[in-house]
């Protein structure tokens, strides 16, 4: 947990998004730090409420997800995707 919250806080895309993304819908004559600090607020409740169903799912897929026969159809599966979309780019160049 702490690791990934780390390298979160660490990671400056999301900053650098939010100040080129957000300022464009801050009203004329409003005024700009509270209306983005606003902002902020709402984009971190709607990214609470999406992720916090996801991570309860992934508890109760964790155990299924940890057998081996399950990792090794899953990079089967991932590995024919990679190797069919090099194919198609290969085929398209």
């Amino acid at each position: 947990y702490w690791q990934g919250l780390v390298t979160n806080f660490a990671n400056p895309k999301a900053g650098v998004f939010a100040v080129s993304f957000l300022p464009q819908f801050v009203p004329q004559g409003a005024p700009v730090l509270p209306t983005l600090l606003a902002f902020s607020v709402i984009w971190a409740v709607i990214d609470l409420l999406w992720y916090l169903p996801l991570i309860w799912l992934a508890g109760r897929v964790r155990g299924v997800l940890q057998r081996r026969s399950i990792q090794r159809r899953m990079e089967q599966i991932s590995g024919a995707v990679l190797v069919g979309l090099g194919l198609r780019l290969a085929i398209e160049s």
